[in-house]
């Protein structure tokens, strides 16, 4: 389904806070403007043709100055005379980058990537999207173990771009080899809903159900490009996106 507008409410009013029409779809929210406590904002998108999907999104608004110790990591070493300086942490306060371990990035990632897959393995959502999106385990496997090469009029240009795209947006959830994360990352590999070209190309755009629209801002070159690959790669052999 194609995206007409995208409506923003906060707080149960009748007048959306924002309506975006055009992707990327962004909105810059001003919690200072906003008092302390719960809030709720509520996403409606409206597709074309019809019918329309609402999400709803609680979240706690805490503007309260904060306290800034510089000087002094917690849990660090130190020895002798430490010189801290102690600042009241306004929003618009600004303060030097503070130094982080490059262990704790890997730590982040890991945490990060996790929790998304937890969330997507729990979702009710996720059984319905697998069923709809995977092809049941026998039939991809016996695809899948065909070894198929990309169809010969495929341009070999087109599926390198689109291996970059793959790689650089769609590699963290259905994984370098296409095989995803079931049941919350259909496989793609040996996927035979990916004859559907169009279907694909509706997906990458729009996204489905728990999947985000990942190609909202990507041209039309690089979400053919990327069509193309997954729908030519981990042993498929659909042919070129018209």
């Amino acid at each position: 389904m194609v995206v007409d507008r995208i409506e923003v409410y906060l707080d149960g009013a009748a007048e959306p806070l924002a309506v975006l029409k055009e992707p990327p779809y962004r909105l810059n929210l001003d919690t200072k403007k906003l008092p302390d406590g719960e809030h709720t904002l509520r996403v409606v998108t409206h597709f074309r043709g019809g019918g329309q999907e609402i999400r709803e999104i609680p979240f706690t608004v805490n503007n309260y100055p904060d306290i800034l110790v510089l000087g002094l990591d917690e849990g660090g070493e130190v020895a002798g005379q430490v010189e801290l300086r102690l600042a009241v942490g306004e929003p618009e306060l600004p303060v030097e980058p503070i130094r982080f371990n490059p262990l704790w990035y890997v730590v982040a990632s890991v945490v990060v990537l996790g929790g998304i897959w937890s969330y997507f393995a729990l979702s009710p959502a996720a059984e319905k999207i697998v069923a709809e999106v995977a092809p049941p385990a026998q039939e991809s496997q016996a695809h899948g173990a065909t070894g198929a090469q990309p169809a010969a009029n495929v341009d070999p240009a087109l599926l390198e771009k689109g291996k970059a795209v793959y790689e650089a947006h769609c590699a963290a959830c259905h994984q370098a080899n296409g095989q995803g994360m079931p049941p919350a990352m259909p496989a793609l590999a040996g996927n035979a809903n990916l004859k559907d070209a169009q279907l694909i190309l509706n997906i990458v755009k729009n996204g489905r159900g728990a999947m985000p629209p990942v190609g909202a801002a990507f041209s039309e070159e690089e979400v053919k490009a990327v069509a193309t690959y997954i729908r030519n790669s981990f042993g498929n052999s659909f042919g070129p996106v018209e």
